[in-house]
């Protein structure tokens, strides 16, 4: 974390948003800020960058300077906040002069500052310190080293006096010492190359080695210089004039010096010598001779190029590189490492690996240590590190025993990559799979996925339950094999579900209309067909008039679309969506029976009311008025019969549609019952029957108007149906649960809806309580047969189909009374002895807390 000195005025802090440098580095704001007038110093606070304005800069500017003149070699910058527009430093504009900024300010920005522009600024700053402090740690590293090499070039210069001393004792026996063979034997038995050359660069002596690579062993070179050397061997010949340079280099530097030489081989190849030279001067300062010592460092310098070059891609890999020893202890961290896993290179190495194992995992690091330490390699193994945040992620470690000359294993090397992001595709993919297949799974339609060949490769639960049979006996079998029989079978299996219409063309037949035989012929093998095209065009489709059959023989009509899977625009197969419609074809026969009674219930009034007003608008019965009268009549009551039916009709309608949202009340059944059979009374009075009402005093939950519209449809029922003096009796008792079934003589509950199949349910909010009240509507009428009890309550039904003429009903009452009653979550039936009369029965759930006794 770097330093960072703010020297801003007060008023200029709000156009410096240095809420994010908080975050990354140290931000530093002196307590006060120095007065006007008064003499400014340094806080004595280190710091690694400064940013100041132009008031400060003003002011300090001379001190910059000195404190960047100290810093030196170390880069100090210093960022001024301007208040100029203009962004370069040389532009006129600025309100600093560029003399001023010279060697003072590093970068400006101009206030306001933008938060990413002030960030890209510091942290260009900051790297740049980051560099010079690097370079000035490899200048002291170079400096020491050139200590090193300083004490060894004093040690070789004391060597060499002590060799020019030699040299002149020697000099009367130098011709001697030539023909010294030991000497001789001694440099000629020396890997390192070595020559003696006079003080005009004339060769002297040369050991075996140094005549080797300049091919000089057939050659007498003694009193050659080099030029004259390379005359003689011309692929030498820039080689030996370079050592000529060399040469005169050392004498006029007039000490030891030292170099690489490069010279070139036969073969192609280049040697690189590490080469001494000591000029031997006498005693009077005259040059004498000069001593040439080389060393071959070719294989040592394409080491260490190598190991830069390694050492490059490790840095600028961005996978983690991390060396270690054999007891895990960090010794190398790459660029890659600190990114994945938030530590720099100084605050880990020395620590141990352990250090990113998770806590869940405590064993893993030391069993992966002991499994390098045996020799072996690990390949890909994944697994979870701790950040230095604390943050878990996914890793794949590739771990490898560093190994000696001899084999020998002194390190582990672990090559780290980040596998988060693709942990979390693969979780994400692994989720949409797993919806996809819960989705397929709990679909309600059979799917099936077929492969090129149309063999089924896939069913979900749906479709092996409609095919019933086990998935495995449809697997990479054709669908059709196992859905599909004859000819005739299929035929007659779809006219008899279907008599009517031909779904595929949606046009409507005429009753027992046989299908043409063009579509019989191409039933045997439609499925299979249909499914082959797709497969062969691409083309979805959609048959809905087909007939799939089970394993044991059964029979169901489906509709099915068949739509072709591609991949990369090839088709690879198909998915077979298909569906039992055989409600919906009960549906389609329960509308087609509900539309004909309709059509008959209204045909019949109508043809009345056309043929009584047809007479009267012909003029026959002008001179007959009682028969024109009797005819208007007819007209009138077949009229009201209509208005009946089509209230009925929507009665029921509207029931299904607005129950749900009509608003129920607690109501006391007494009001209900009296007020029901206060509307009736004048009905009564008219007919000549007594109307008795004996209520009962207790509370429910209802829509009082629905209930009331049930008890007077009862009630007008059985007015209609008794004698004249006859009494109708209204009353009502409490009773427990327990005993319904044996009061309701154990009678099924029909549907509450007549246009829908669907079974009728209690309301949800209705409590369950102990005890019902009975309501019983009894008459004294003709009573209905025992095999009718339960057909009354369906839709137009009616014990006398004359009835509706002479009675005026519909065929619908009894119907919406049921539905009424279901819907308040009760029954209702019939009791009746012919010739005595019926009782119709009510049974209501009540509310525990509105029980009462009878009124």
């Amino acid at each position: 974390m770097s330093r960072i000195l703010l020297l801003v005025d007060r008023h200029q802090l709000p156009n410096l948003p240095i809420g994010h440098l908080n975050n990354e580095h140290e931000v530093i704001i002196p307590d006060r800020a120095p007065l006007p007038n008064s003499e400014f110093t340094f806080p004595q606070i280190a710091f690694d960058l400064c940013i100041l304005d132009e008031a400060n800069f003003d002011r300090i500017g001379p001190l910059v300077e000195a404190l960047k003149a100290a810093a030196e070699p170390i880069f100090l910058p210093f960022l001024l906040l301007s208040k100029s527009q203009t962004p370069a430093l040389s532009e006129q504009p600025f309100s600093q002069q560029a003399k001023q900024l010279e060697r003072r300010i590093d970068d400006l920005i101009v206030s306001p500052a933008e938060p990413a522009q002030l960030h890209l600024r510091v942290e260009n700053l900051l790297a740049r310190r980051r560099l010079s402090l690097e370079l000035h740690r490899l200048q002291e590293v170079i400096k020491e080293r050139n200590f090193t090499e300083s004490l060894l070039i004093d040690s070789l210069q004391t060597a060499n006096e002590n060799l020019q001393r030699e040299i002149a004792k020697r000099a009367e026996v130098e011709t001697a010492l030539r023909e010294n063979s030991y000497l001789n034997s001694l440099m000629n038995a020396m890997p390192d190359i070595v020559c003696f050359k006079d003080d005009e660069g004339r060769w002297l002596e040369a050991n075996q080695a140094i005549l080797e690579v300049f091919d000089l062993e057939k050659i007498d070179y003694r009193g050659l210089k080099d030029s004259q050397l390379g005359e003689l061997s011309s692929f030498y010949r820039e080689a030996l004039e370079a050592c000529e340079v060399s040469d005169r280099e050392a004498w006029e530097k007039g000490t030891l010096s030292r170099g690489e030489e490069m010279i070139p081989r036969s073969d192609g190849t280049v040697k690189i010598y590490d080469v001494i030279k000591v000029p031997v001067f006498h005693p009077d300062g005259r040059r004498k001779s000069i001593v040439i010592l080389g060393r071959d460092i070719t294989e040592h310098k394409q080491t260490r190029d190598e190991l830069v070059r390694l050492a490059s891609i490790v840095e600028s890999s961005d996978d983690g590189i991390v060396g270690k020893t054999l007891a895990g202890t960090i010794q190398s961290w790459n660029a890659g490492a600190e990114k994945i896993y938030g530590y720099c290179a100084a605050e880990i190495k020395g620590q141990s690996i352990e250090i990113l194992a998770i806590p869940e995992r405590p064993k893993e690091m030391p069993q992966i240590l002991e499994h390098i330490r045996a020799g072996a390699s690990i390949d890909h193994y994944e697994t979870v590190h701790l950040r230095k945040d604390g943050q878990q992620i996914d890793v794949s470690l590739t771990i490898s025993p560093i190994k000696d000359a001899t084999g020998a294993v002194t390190g582990i090397s672990t090559i780290a990559r980040d596998i988060s992001d693709s942990k979390r595709v693969e979780k994400a993919f692994e989720q949409l799979r797993h919806q996809t297949e819960m989705i397929l799974f709990s679909a309600g339609e059979g799917i099936c996925g077929l492969n090129r060949h149309g063999k089924v490769t896939f069913v979900n639960p749906a479709a092996v339950r409609m095919a019933g049979c086990e998935s495995k006996q449809l697997i990479d079998r054709p669908l059709h094999e196992t859905i599909k029989r004859s000819q005739e079978e299929s035929s007659k299996t779809i006219e008899q579900l279907s008599p009517a219409t031909d779904m595929n063309s949606g046009s409507e037949l005429a009753a027992g209309f046989a299908a043409p035989p063009a579509r019989a012929k191409l039933l045997p093998n439609r499925v299979s067909s249909q499914i082959l095209a797709t497969l062969e065009d691409g083309e979805a489709r959609r048959v809905t008039d087909e007939v799939f059959w089970r394993r044991d023989g059964t029979s169901f009509p489906v509709e099915y679309v068949v739509a072709p899977m591609r991949e990369q625009g090839e088709i690879i197969g198909a998915v077979v969506t298909f569906k039992d419609i055989t409600d919906r074809l009960a549906v389609e026969r329960m509308k087609d029976e509900f539309i004909s009674v309709v059509s008959h219930e209204l045909r019949t009034p109508m043809t009345s009311i056309h043929g009584a007003l047809g007479l009267l608008n012909s003029g026959l019965l002008d001179t007959y008025p009682q028969k024109a009268k009797r005819m208007l009549e007819i007209a009138v009551t077949n009229t009201d019969r209509l208005v009946r039916l089509v209230n009925d009709i929507l009665d029921l309608e509207r029931m299904e549609s607005s129950y749900s949202t009509a608003i129920k009340q607690t109501c006391n059944v007494a009001e209900l019952m009296l007020q029901a059979a206060d509307e009736m009374q004048g009905m009564a009075q008219q007919a000549g029957v007594t109307l008795s009402v004996r209520p009962v005093g207790a509370q429910l939950r209802a829509v009082p108007d629905r209930l009331i519209q049930a008890l007077t449809n009862l009630l007008s029922n059985a007015i209609k149906f008794s004698p004249s003096g006859a009494t109708v009796w209204l009353s009502g008792e409490l009773t427990h649960n327990s005993d319904l079934p044996e009061k309701a003589g154990l009678k099924s509950v029909s549907s509450p809806s007549l246009l829908s199949s669907e079974p009728a349910t209690a309301d949800r909010h209705l409590p369950v309580p102990s005890s019902s009240i009975l309501i019983a509507v009894q008459d004294q009428g003709r009573g209905i047969p025992a095999d009718k009890l339960e057909m009354v309550f369906e839709r137009f039904q009616q014990v006398d189909a004359s009835d509706s003429r002479q009675k005026g009903g519909t065929g619908l009452g009894l119907a919406i009374c049921r539905s009424i009653v279901q819907q308040h979550g009760g029954r209702m039936w019939v009791e009746s002895v012919l010739g005595e009369g019926s009782t119709f029965f009510l049974s209501l759930p009540v509310l525990r807390e509105g029980l009462a006794t009878e009124s």
